[in-house]
């Protein structure tokens, strides 16, 4: 079975043909002689600029993580790319299995394949358009980059020489990785709170008071969370496409949406390379450690209260199997537009009072065939 989401060299289809065809042929839709379905592989995450170290070390951390894939346009942006199906997708012939039927996405039915981005960067390789980059391609690039005292990038190959040098470059096997883990400690823990009869402050308990010197390495005995989440900020809602496009997202397993009074964000859920058994960092005190982690204040630490707490404060992280109840929170004007957004914590009322009448929620799928 292809699995074009595990490598780059595995996402190219070499047996498109370059031959003429008749209009009538080329009326036929094109998603139906689409050999990968990269639509459907590699999730759009973020895009970003590249001009100096700190932002070329963000690069090179965000590689760290399984799954996750960077690419460059011929404009110079960079853009990085969850590879992973949709549940949704059939990988066998990679034919969408909700096509046509209420739960496609808009943004799937209103993509015009007859002039499909991905199908041109995804499927062919490197080309004058678009330049991909794993961490092995990243780590070949790094020689030929130059940067000034002021760590300013200087120097970097032109773009057909860029171009040509990532054609040239041999690929490695891809790495058979486990799916995505459906199971999260603080997810399960909310359920089981919602159902029995246990009160916030139980779903909550306060801390226990801890001494300077016991709190003198905030990491020791936990459970990594900054190294098993990535974090992808998407500003707030405005438009009921917003919301479809999070329906969209969350229809890959591994993608989680988390959601507050400031801001939203996509959410992957994967796991640095460079992470023990342990949950304890193997390139510490290395010169190849990200300096985004290298510096990374642990006493300030988001992550923990947010990815290991049941319900943390002004904070609330769903699935797909939560994403009904949360669109029935919002309301529309005639043009689409969100009328007004509710606190968070009033979401949470509402989907925690919808999940306590549904009962326990049964796990979609990670291919739903």
């Amino acid at each position: 079975m292809k699995t074009p989401w595990n490598s780059i060299s595995e996402s190219v289809v070499t047996s498109a043909g370059d031959g003429p065809i008749s209009l009538d042929r080329a009326l036929e839709s094109p998603c139906m002689s689409c050999e990968t379905s990269p639509c459907c592989t590699h999730l759009p995450l973020i895009n970003f600029k590249v001009t100096n170290l700190v932002e070329l070390d963000h690069a090179r951390y965000l590689l760290n993580f399984e799954r996750i894939e960077l690419g460059i346009s011929a404009a110079g942006d960079w853009s990085a790319y969850y590879t992973y199906p949709c549940r949704y997708l059939d990988r066998e012939n990679f034919r969408c299995t909700v096509h046509g039927t209420p739960t496609q996405p808009q943004i799937c039915v209103n993509y015009n394949p007859y002039n499909c981005w991905y199908k041109r960067v995804f499927a062919q390789g490197q080309n004058q358009e678009f330049v991909r980059l794993d961490r092995a391609r990243f780590e070949f690039l790094l020689q030929y980059i130059e940067l000034n005292e002021a760590r300013q990038i200087v120097a970097v190959p032109a773009w057909d020489d860029l171009v040509a040098l990532m054609r040239g470059f041999k690929d490695q096997p891809g790495a058979t990785l486990p799916e995505p883990a459906n199971d999260d400690p603080a997810l399960n823990a909310w359920q089981e709170w919602l159902l029995g009869s246990e009160s916030v402050e139980e779903a909550n308990p306060a801390p226990a008071g801890q001494s300077y010197d016991q709190l003198s390495d905030p990491c020791s005995g936990c459970s990594a969370y900054c190294c098993t989440t990535l974090v992808f900020p998407q500003g707030l809602p405005a438009s009921i496409s917003n919301l479809d496009y999070y329906r969209f997202c969350l229809g890959f397993p591994g993608v989680e949406l988390a959601i507050s009074d400031n801001i939203w964000s996509i959410v992957i859920k994967t796991r640095c390379t460079h992470l023990s058994a342990d949950n304890r960092c193997n390139l510490y005190g290395e010169p190849q450690r990200p300096l985004i982690c290298r510096y990374y204040d642990a006493w300030k630490c988001d992550y923990k209260p947010q990815y290991g707490q049941t319900r943390p404060d002004g904070f609330m992280r769903l699935r797909l199997e939560q994403f009904a109840w949360l669109k029935d929170c919002y309301s529309f004007d005639d043009q689409g537009r969100i009328m007004g957004l509710p606190p968070v914590e009033m979401v949470r009322q509402y989907i925690e009072q919808q999940w306590r009448e549904a009962g326990k929620l049964p796990l979609i799928p990670l291919k739903v065939n």
